[in-house]
């Protein structure tokens, strides 16, 4: 468990007095008498113009606030907090505050290198070095934790609408199937649809016989009992052999299958896979590339309407930073499906919200995202979206529990869930099963008022068996996860891992798409899997776990045992595997969590760790054809270290 205290600013209200000064006039010495004379009417006195209002004073950096899909008036940026509003940044040069330069507190600048590779990958770039070739394989990094620009967005969209064949997409056979196809190999497929082509045309054979519409309206009574079962087959398999169809036809008019080859129709084949894993991939779907749970959900979404979804995704998750909230309904409810509340000052209880779904409507309501074209138009209106050029805009806030403060006392509990501590395999080499019920979750929680409110939960691993290289062999071993509590003293931006000893050479290098030719290794180095890249064994952030005591002088630090709580690239592991110690999460949440934490605790910018590791990596080793890779990493992770 990682805790971290702090105390709560005490508010200061400045009251102000105003004063009213009447001016009071003296009478002088009478004059001298007259006599009395009738006095002349007074002239009508001519009305008086109106007084010509006070100018509103120019606002020195005005911010355009949308409501109702329309700019609706402007406030000073400086004010926003006064004025109820939420400054939303929608420039091409967003990013978490996590990979920004410049200090909240004191506007001091710290370069951190990794900014420039992350906002080119959020363009849609590649750059040309490793970490343009992973992307471009890649293709898609929102699912890897780094979210498209607005002008990507725009620009998918844009092709999107142009898509002539979109309008003839028959999507009713997927959203009528609920059940799941995996890909197998490409012989069960070609087996599979031969298998049902043939059994489609004797039902269609028997429809043209009884002179009925469809199968539907067959008479059953009036087939022999070969026929009935194969009506029976034929009626079973029709629903997923119409769904993976449909599935196709909606992948091809989008693109997918480009460079992938022909696929078989209406069978779950390689091509149709691969064309579903990008799919996947676009639409930060956590799947394996089949058939099935949230792949599903999505291809039933018009091709419009799912660009719709990733437009207010980014716009959502920009919001959530913005606010520095991380309140995402995980823990909203309880089992039983009621509230989950905590006891304010008043000693009422009130519920804990789910402000990432709250802010997700504010952003709809807002910019009049309601439907897709609506969308794209709001995306159009824009205008140049520019490298270097900031758009800033405000919406409606949200109003915060009253456990909220700029200072936050917050704690994380890392449940570790069901844990097998047996070897993996029995003596004869077979696999031991260890079904895991309840997976390990992190919670982070809020400490008010002498409660624990608990604000999110996330999915995440702790160690098991894993391999690594003892006295030059590779062998099992159990990876610890630490029990006990811990402190995190410093998370870190785009980390960097430095391999042990114990790392097995092999999984340190990747093949060389250009060996064999002159002069060209065998192997590179895999420089994504140290880091820094969305790829690497960190990920994109990672806290440093370290133990502490606490004495009268305040928390001293005890050593780093190697344990993290960090991101990870391998999004389909997180929930059904181990690791070699370490508590892993999605990128994109791990992003969240870390943000969340610098926003409301006080911290201080290390800046850019500085290095001279290096590691030879011998393949081969004694053998002829050995060879010798050379790791150097001069540069570490960008250091932010907490105060308390």
């Amino acid at each position: 468990m990682a805790n971290v205290r702090s105390t709560v600013n005490p508010l200061r209200l400045l009251c102000g007095t105003l004063l009213l000064a009447l001016a009071l006039g003296c009478e002088d010495d009478p004059a001298p008498a007259t006599p009395d004379v009738p006095e002349a009417p007074e002239p009508t006195p001519a009305p008086a113009a109106p007084e010509a209002p006070e100018p509103e004073p120019e606002l020195e950096n005005p911010v355009p606030v949308w409501e109702s899909g329309a700019i609706a008036r402007e406030v000073e940026a400086a004010h926003a907090d006064d004025e109820g509003v939420l400054l939303l940044e929608l420039g091409e040069d967003w990013t978490p505050y996590l990979f920004s330069e410049r200090d909240r507190a004191t506007g001091e600048r710290l370069p951190n290198p990794y900014r420039a590779t992350y906002l080119a990958l959020a363009r849609g770039e590649f750059p040309e070095d490793h970490h343009g070739e992973r992307a471009e394989r890649d293709m898609y990094l929102e699912l890897y934790g780094i979210p498209p620009t607005l002008g990507l967005l725009r620009t998918r969209f844009e092709a999107a609408s142009e898509l002539e064949c979109r309008e003839g997409l028959d999507l009713q056979p997927l959203i009528d199937f609920d059940g799941f196809v995996a890909y197998r190999n490409n012989d069960r497929a070609r087996r599979d649809a031969r298998r049902f082509g043939v059994l489609e045309r004797q039902v269609e054979r028997m429809v043209e016989r009884q002179g009925v519409e469809s199968h539907e309206e067959l008479d059953t009574d009036a087939l022999d009992d070969r026929a009935r079962a194969r009506l029976r087959a034929y009626r079973d398999k029709r629903p997923e052999v119409e769904a993976i169809r449909a599935a196709q036809a909606r992948l091809e008019c989008e693109g997918y299958f480009e460079g992938k080859g022909r696929y078989i129709e209406g069978a779950m084949d390689w091509p149709t896979h691969e064309a579903l894993a990008e799919f996947e991939r676009r639409h930060r779907v956590y799947g394996w590339g089949f058939l099935g749970r949230d792949t599903l959900e999505m291809l039933r979404l018009s091709t419009m309407e799912i660009e719709r979804e990733a437009v207010l995704r980014i716009l959502t998750e920009r919001a959530v930073h913005s606010a520095g909230v991380i309140e995402d309904g995980s823990r909203s409810t309880l089992p039983s499906g009621e509230p989950r509340t905590y006891r304010g000052a008043d000693g009422e209880r009130h519920p804990i919200p789910n402000l990432e779904a709250e802010l997700r409507q504010r952003v709809i309501d807002a910019f009049g995202l309601d439907t897709p074209e609506g969308t794209l138009e709001w995306l159009r209106s824009l205008g140049e979206l520019e490298p270097g050029q900031r758009h800033v805009v405000a919406i409606e806030a949200p109003e915060l529990p009253e456990y909220y403060a700029d200072e936050m006392d917050l704690h994380v509990q890392i449940d570790r869930g069901d844990v097998w501590y047996e070897f993996p395999y029995d003596a004869e080499g077979n696999e031991r099963a260890q079904p895991v019920q309840r997976r390990p979750r992190i919670t982070i929680f809020a400490k008010y008022r002498g409660q624990d409110i608990p604000l999110a939960r996330f999915g995440t691993t702790i160690g098991g068996w894993r391999s690594e290289v003892v006295d030059g062999t590779v062998m099992w071993k159990y990876k610890m996860s630490e029990i006990g509590e811990r402190v995190w003293a410093r998370i870190v931006a785009a980390p960097v891992w430095l391999p042990p000893e114990s790392t097995p050479p092999r999984e340190l290098l990747d093949r060389n798409p250009r060996r064999g030719r002159r002069g060209e290794p065998n192997y590179v180095i895999d420089y994504h899997e140290t880091g820094p890249s969305y790829a690497s064994a960190y990920g994109l952030v990672a806290a440093y776990h370290q133990r502490f005591l606490e004495t009268s002088d305040g928390i001293r630090l005890g050593g780093d045992e190697g344990i993290r709580t960090h991101g990870s690239v391998d999004y389909m592991s997180i929930m059904r595997r181990h690791s070699h110690g370490c508590h892993r999460m999605h990128n994109h949440l791990a992003v969240r969590l870390m943000s969340f934490v610098l926003a409301r605790r006080p911290h201080r910018r290390a800046g850019v760790q500085q290095l001279a590791f290096r590691r030879p990596l011998v393949m081969n080793e004694g053998e002829e054809n050995e060879e010798t890779y050379n790791m150097e990493i001069d540069r570490g992770g960008y250091v932010y270290e907490l105060v308390e």
